[in-house]
């Protein structure tokens, strides 16, 4: 009897840890987008007006720092459930375009962002008579 009690408390400890009728909270991870704000947005803002509605991106392309990458992830119970993404173009620090895109691999959400550098500028060569 005296082991019985202990070994019952326990076991029914762990049950408890995991009964299925648990409520799981998703869980959002990167930009949260909010529809009102996002249907703010139109081609001509400027960055700071882009930034000020939905925040800092997730990620700015490092080779083309004027397209701005937003992403929010929904994880529930450990599994990824949806990435969603929206990428905002700039050019002369005015917004140029706007894409909603959803998928990805969870362990690469940006994957299937294309992520290429631009061609690179001729360098000048003012030296090139000398």
């Amino acid at each position: 009897m005296r082991i019985l009690a202990p070994l019952l408390i326990l076991s029914l400890t762990l049950a408890g840890c995991g009964f299925p009728g648990v409520h799981k909270n998703p869980v959002i991870q990167g930009n949260q987008f909010k529809e009102t704000a996002m249907n703010r947005v139109e081609i001509g803002m400027t960055e700071a007006q882009v930034q000020f509605l939905l925040g800092n991106p997730i990620t700015t392309n490092s080779f083309n720092p004027d397209r701005w990458i937003y992403l929010e992830r929904v994880d529930l119970d450990g599994e990824i459930q949806t990435n969603q993404y929206l990428i905002v173009q700039f050019e002369g620090g005015r917004v140029a375009s706007l894409a909603r895109d959803a998928g990805g691999s969870p362990s690469d959400p940006l994957a299937t962002i294309d992520t290429t550098p631009p061609d690179p500028q001729p360098i000048p060569r003012w030296w090139w008579p000398f």
